[in-house]
């Protein structure tokens, strides 16, 4: 049989047996959940407070941002330059310089109509709709700062034309017959507009003066008939085709100077006959008043002579 192993033995053996660590986790504090709440409502309330503040200054911001901004008399006004004055379209683009402002304000007949970003080389552009015909005052005002805003003087004032009326001839002059291989043409259309002649791959063209008045001379002709188409078109950029043709004939039988038509004050040109007759009849009938004022003038005269030597 076995022997049994003595008490003191087993304790002995016991000893011997290698003790666990610790544990790492075993070391670790564990926070009580009322910590944790206390933290989190701190940083919560930090983050809120910061919330409002953030909130409040963009509203703060925002609203003198937008406001009216106060006038700085010192600043120097921006400069409006390469818009074109006189337009047949809806619209027209406001350009210049505006160094060192962050904003243009663009106003029409003294009401703001609009508010464009200044770029970094100190330029701006903006296009304004000017819909109606009619002439229009083009304004404009530097603005910076922020959140407090200053704007500059107003503009020079840059008068811009809206035309969209087709110009007309209200009176034209050219000979219906002449005897010589070229014509002059004569009219009045609107000042600046450009007239051409055309017939064929002949071109022959000009501008009217300050007053429309216009003349084109050297037109060349082909014996017998001849018929020419005339275009207008104004400073505006409108465009007519007038319907009625011009015809000439050459003839060499013909007497008629093609060249002299701005000798003569009679209208003679083709479809002006009745502009001649008139003033034909009203030449005549002054001659006659003038004739019949000068019978009038000697009779009294000699019926008072007559009287006296009566008398």
């Amino acid at each position: 049989m076995a022997k049994k192993k003595s008490k003191s033995s087993i304790q002995t053996a016991s000893k011997n047996i290698p003790q666990k660590k610790e544990s790492m986790v075993s070391k670790i504090e564990i926070k009580k959940p009322q910590d944790q709440e206390r933290v989190s409502r701190i940083v919560g309330t930090i983050f809120i407070v910061l919330g409002v503040l953030l909130i409040s200054f963009g509203i703060y911001s925002f609203i003198k941002y937008n406001r009216n901004p106060e006038i700085n008399t010192t600043y120097e006004a921006p400069v409006i330059v390469g818009v074109n004055t006189l337009t047949n379209q809806g619209s027209v683009v406001i350009r210049g310089s505006a160094s060192g402002y962050d904003q243009v304000f663009i106003y029409v007949d003294g009401e703001e109509v609009a508010r464009t970003k200044v770029t970094k080389d100190g330029s701006y552009e903006y296009t304004v709709d000017l819909v109606d015909e009619g002439k229009y005052a083009v304004t404009v005002a530097g603005v910076k700062g922020f959140p407090r805003r200053y704007i500059s003087p107003i503009s020079e004032v840059l008068n811009v034309t809206v035309d969209k009326t087709a110009p007309t001839i209200s009176k034209i002059k050219y000979p219906a017959e002449v005897g010589t291989e070229t014509f002059s043409l004569t009219g009045v259309v609107e000042p600046n507009a450009v007239v051409t002649v055309k017939r064929g791959t002949g071109l022959y063209r000009a501008t009217c003066d300050e007053k429309g008045n216009f003349k084109i001379s050297g037109i060349v002709l082909e014996k017998g008939p001849n018929v020419f188409n005339i275009e207008l078109k104004d400073e505006a950029g409108n465009e007519t085709k007038v319907e009625d043709k011009i015809r000439v004939i050459y003839s060499e039988d013909s007497d008629v100077n093609g060249e002299a038509v701005d000798d003569s004050s009679i209208p003679v040109a083709a479809g002006e006959l009745s502009d001649a007759m008139s003033t034909l009849l009203g030449n005549k009938l002054m001659i006659i008043f003038g004739i019949l004022a000068l019978i009038g003038m000697f009779s009294s005269t000699g019926i008072l002579l007559y009287k006296n030597r009566k008398a």
